[in-house]
């Protein structure tokens, strides 16, 4: 029994290890993947607020999205003429 708990615990670390390496290779590619991640550990712990906060980070995104897509057409615009 103590051989199966220590090789379960084995193997555990082992795939605990190598989800780590894929994470840290796909934040290496993908550096939004880091403030994702950190976005979500902050909600995690703001569990009684989600209700307020998250319909507040969509409009926040929609709002910043909307202008820099406005300030990205204005300057394609101005590279056409």
């Amino acid at each position: 029994m103590a051989d199966t708990s220590s090789e379960q615990a084995a193997q555990k670390s082992r795939w605990r290890r190598q989800i780590d390496t894929i994470v840290e290779t796909q934040i290496a590619r993908y550096p939004y993947l880091t403030q994702g991640r950190a976005v979500l550990r902050q909600l995690e712990h703001e569990r009684e607020n989600r209700l307020v906060l998250i319909p507040i980070l969509v409009l926040l995104f929609i709002i910043f999205y909307r202008n820099e897509r406005r300030k990205l057409l204005a300057v394609q615009r101005d590279l056409q003429d």
